[in-house]
């Protein structure tokens, strides 16, 4: 069972890149997970007249192999003046165009289970922008789970190299990542039951 990690921010000390690799120390095994950094995905603007650009296309084609070989998703992103932000944005309207586009690639991501998180530094910690997040992950077809994590004073949250959160909070973390692994897992034995069919 694999996880792919998605930070929604491109600062390089992102308080949301913190926050994936938190929830990484606190995956339970076998779970494997692939983080997904800015520097992986280094796609342009949204431009459909740009689609049949054979560099770009296999850009795009390398992000969407990262997301197809996943069972779940985490995605972490602060929020921008209340939204996602628009690097976020712009890579899943990249990714979800391919398999539109070329009949050779699937939706990778039909089904697969997402937790959405956030964290800022501001007092709402991110929430304002998880309903737009909830709706462009359910709209593309992810399992969107219930469960949202998301920290507030980040900065104030952060001490000696490491979040530092109290016990309910990291109780929170415990129950959401136990849910995700199991829709996750419930995803990876339904892709290999479908291979077996295939074969």
């Amino acid at each position: 069972m694999r996880l792919l990690l998605v930070c929604g921010s491109q600062r390089r000390a992102s308080f949301n890149a913190r926050l994936l690799a938190h929830l990484a120390e606190r995956l339970r095994a076998p779970c494997q997970f692939d983080l997904l950094a800015p520097q992986d995905v280094d796609l342009p603007l949204f431009d459909q007249d740009r689609e049949s650009e054979p560099a770009l296309v296999a850009r795009v084609a390398s992000v969407h192999a990262r997301f197809l070989a996943c069972h779940g998703i985490i995605v972490a992103s602060p929020e921008y003046n209340g939204q996602l932000t628009p690097y976020l944005k712009n890579m899943v309207d990249w990714v979800s165009r391919l398999a539109r586009i070329d009949a050779r690639y699937a939706s990778p991501f039909v089904g697969r289970p997402a937790l959405l998180c956030s964290a800022s530094t501001g007092a709402s910690g991110g929430a304002v922008a998880i309903p737009s997040a909830r709706a462009l992950f359910g709209y593309i077809g992810c399992v969107v789970l219930g469960d949202t994590l998301c920290v507030p004073h980040a900065a104030q949250a952060w001490s000696d190299g490491r979040y530092q959160f109290d016990a309910n909070f990291e109780a929170r973390i415990a129950a959401a990542l136990l849910r995700l692994q199991g829709l996750a897992q419930g995803f990876a034995r339904t892709c290999a039951d479908a291979v077996e069919l295939a074969e």
